[in-house]
């Protein structure tokens, strides 16, 4: 009997330790993006606009369908910038709050499938980025590749590393 009670004090107890590390793993499972993102300038391609000092970017999950990315860097110049927004991947456009910017911008996302997320920005109406977020197959570099219709900006690779 003391044997029983002793196998299911472990069993118990295994389980309260294994189920936070399998809840993170099923998580991630279902949104890899979720975690913070620092940039790899080396690995990235900017098109020629300005290389920040710094740049990352943190998602979040809101419960219930929900989520929040936020981007924040520094400049160049050693200006702060950023943005913000919380969204659902249901092609419905969600407002960025940014740090920079005057007019108001807005995001949708579409989830292509499990590794692969692509989103639009409008400003004022107009689609002024087009974006894809791919997560590599060991959930550690973050690649957006991001397209500028009706500018002259040059397409962008940004690739980013998982803060451990």
């Amino acid at each position: 009997m003391r044997t029983v009670f002793k196998s299911l004090l472990l069993a118990s107890l295994l389980s309260l330790v294994a189920s936070p590390a399998l809840a993170q793993t099923v998580f991630r499972m279902e949104n890899p993006y979720i975690g913070t993102w620092d940039i790899d300038k080396q690995d990235s391609d900017f098109g020629g606009a300005e290389v920040p000092q710094t740049m990352s970017r943190t998602y979040a999950n809101l419960g219930d369908g929900a989520y929040m990315y936020l981007v924040a860097s520094i400049n160049p110049d050693g200006s702060l910038g950023g943005s913000s927004a919380t969204y659902r991947y249901d092609q419905q456009l969600y407002p960025i709050a940014n740090l920079n910017a005057v007019e108001s911008a807005y995001i949708s996302y579409r989830r292509e499938n499990e590794r692969t997320v692509e989103y639009t920005v409008q400003v004022d109406g107009e689609i002024t980025q087009i974006g894809a977020k791919t997560i590599s197959p060991d959930n550690r570099v973050l690649t957006i590749v991001i397209q500028y219709p009706n500018s002259d900006q040059k397409n962008q690779i940004l690739r980013f590393n998982r803060r451990r």
